[in-house]
């Protein structure tokens, strides 16, 4: 403990984490904000739900937030939404049926998110369980369904009513809308615009007492405005129901006519551009370099133009022009697949390949054009099936595959050379590591552990395969879905990036590549803050370097060796509790013992 203390006297390299550092065990969301579907007002806030993600503007500060499940929402995939103004109550719908109800606050923060799995859990309902459109009525909501309209008071969350089969005969139909009058109910369907009565004698869930509006067209979209009712009809415009029959009241050759009420006009996003209808049917146009693909239009009070467009993002021109309004977006996928050859120590080029060819794997010295192909034959590869997705090179030499069987690797030496060759293929959990699984993409991070990627979930494994050390799945984490289609470890950051299909986030590992030596240490976060249940990091380590964590009177609270250049410490001492709140020192020391630094770290309480 002595020369643990000398050190105290010689903290020359200790550096506070940044602002911005994302804390071990810490997620990061990579979406596109750019593939904006539908845009919501609330007071002085805009909501924007894109394919993958969710944001607000708001134009008085010029301040934007983002949403994920890593702050709270409990999926992935808008594809509807609505806000309820009384009980100022936002109503998310998800893709894959799955609601979240946001209690939002005088200042329209998010207050609470309570999940509501209606639909997502139901056992009897089609496969395509979103809401092509949600409309809060008298605090109810409605939800337009492939297979009918379903009526919720999210107050008691309970389903008030579902209007199924309300097709002639009592056929099935899809709904893709609704509108209503004072005393209608008007459903844009698969077998076009239904009407029934909203009085309290009708019986709504009997198809009988739902009758089709006559029409020689077969509308997009429909809406209400002061009691009438228009339709959005690709490739001929907009036209208005009257005692006659339907008029055309704007022309337009757009193959996208989506109608909304908003400031007493009809707002109609088409292909690209958007025009607004008085009463009175008077016609206003906008256009703009930046409408490219208009899905969506609303107005503020001020008569500005909001827009959700599927390729420039949220678009306003409160500011006097026109201008795309959604965060900026990097790398939204992984582009460029590395695991698809990797080349080892001696140099040969391990190639996976594809079913096409046979799968399998190809081994070849590109210096003497040696080669040799690895399959599922015993001797000949040993692979448990010729289906390999992807290869990794870890720290020791060998060679890690991923296949829809199960994960092993191969030690490259003499694989050239000698006749029988077989994978090493790991037991866990007393079988063949993840041969139950369909394992999709396989990575190495600087500590040697391995990643491996599944369609259902990601694991993290110990270097030699054989002890599981985390899981994720869409349940358990901010993944936005259990199917991971590639993996990329960034060494410097110590960043694992995910590819899903339904976006890419990324994951901070507590290892990255190590440093030279111990010059710059970085402790974070620091301080620690009250309420903070995540990891403590300190990075900038040789490899295994050795960390101890002292208080001021040198008692040691904790210790670890690091993975690569990252150590981390899950603010427990040895006996399980969580450290109290004060000053601790921070200790790293080579594992050669020939250099050491120390630094501080704050916990508040």
């Amino acid at each position: 403990m002595r020369k643990w203390r000398s050190l105290l006297f010689v903290c020359l390299s200790y550096y506070p984490a940044l602002a911005q550092e994302v804390p071990l065990g810490g997620w990061q969301t990579h979406f596109s904000y750019l593939s904006a579907l539908r845009v919501e007002q609330v007071q002085d806030r805009f909501f924007c739900a894109t394919y993958n993600g969710l944001f607000s503007y708001q134009p008085q500060n010029d301040s934007t937030v983002l949403y994920s499940k890593i702050n709270g929402l409990h999926d992935t995939g808008i594809s509807s939404l609505a806000f309820e103004p009384d009980s100022r109550q936002l109503l998310l719908s998800y893709r894959n049926g799955n609601l979240d109800l946001v209690q939002l606050d005088e200042n329209t923060e998010f207050q609470s998110i309570t999940e509501w799995p209606l639909l997502r859990d139901a056992p009897s309902l089609p496969d395509d369980r979103r809401s092509y459109q949600l409309i809060f009525r008298k605090k109810l909501a409605y939800l337009s369904t492939f297979f009918g309209i379903v009526v919720l008071d999210p107050s008691r969350l309970e389903v008030r009513e579902t209007y199924q089969n309300i097709g002639p005969g009592g056929s099935e139909t899809a709904v893709f809308g609704i509108s209503f009058t004072q005393d209608s109910l008007y459903a844009h369907t698969s077998q076009g615009i239904l009407r029934t009565s909203l009085s309290d004698n009708v019986n709504r869930q009997f198809y009988g007492n739902w009758q089709r509006v006559p029409a020689s067209f077969t509308a997009t979209s429909i809406a209400v405005l002061q009691e009438k009712l228009y339709a959005g009809v690709a490739g001929q415009g907009i036209f208005r129901k009257n005692n006659a029959g339907w008029q055309l009241v704007y022309p337009a050759t757009s193959q996208r006519v989506s109608l909304r009420v908003s400031q007493d006009r009809i707002v109609a996003a088409l292909d690209n551009r958007v025009v607004t209808l008085s009463p009175q049917d008077q016609a206003t146009g906008f256009r703009d370099p930046l409408l490219v693909a208009t899905q969506e239009a609303i107005l503020d009070a001020a008569n500005n133009l909001w827009v959700a467009d599927r390729q420039t993002g949220l678009i306003s021109n409160f500011s006097g022009s026109y201008r795309s309004l959604s965060p900026p977006t990097g790398d939204t996928t992984i582009a460029t697949r590395t695991d698809s050859i990797i080349v080892d120590r001696n140099g040969f080029q391990w190639i996976r390949l594809p079913g096409t060819l046979g799968g399998g794997i190809l081994v070849k010295n590109p210096a003497t054009q040696q080669q040799r192909y690895l399959t599922a034959s015993p001797n000949n590869g040993g692979l448990p099936s010729s289906q390999v997705n992807s290869l990794s090179l870890d720290r020791n030499g060998l060679v890690w595959f991923a296949a829809d069987r199960g994960v092993g690797y191969f030690v490259p030496e003499g694989v050239l050379s000698v006749g029988a060759v077989n994978a090493v293929l790991p037991i866990f959990g007393q079988r063949r590591l993840l041969s139950n699984e369909y394992n999709t993409a396989i990575v190495s991070e600087p500590g040697d552990r391995k990643w491996v990627g599944t369609r259902n979930g990601l694991y993290l494994f110990s270097p030699d395969g054989t002890r599981l050390v985390r899981q994720f799945d869409a349940a358990n984490s901010p993944l936005p879905s259990d199917q991971i289609l590639a993996l990329k470890f960034d060494e410097t950051s110590g960043r694992l990036y995910i590819d899903t299909p339904n976006g890419l986030v990324s994951y901070r590992s507590d290892a990255s590549a190590p440093a030279a030596d111990l010059q710059t240490i970085t402790i974070f976060p620091n301080p620690v803050r009250p309420g903070y249940s995540g990891m403590v990091g300190i990075k900038g380590l040789v490899n295994e370097t050795v960390v101890k964590i002292t208080d001021l009177a040198g008692r040691l609270v904790f210790e670890t060796r690091s993975e690569g250049g990252t150590a981390s410490w899950n603010l427990l001492d040895y006996t399980g509790r969580r450290a109290r709140g004060g000053v601790y020192l921070v200790l790293t020391i080579a594992p050669d013992g020939t250099e050491s630094r120390a630094g501080k770290l704050a916990i508040v309480e």
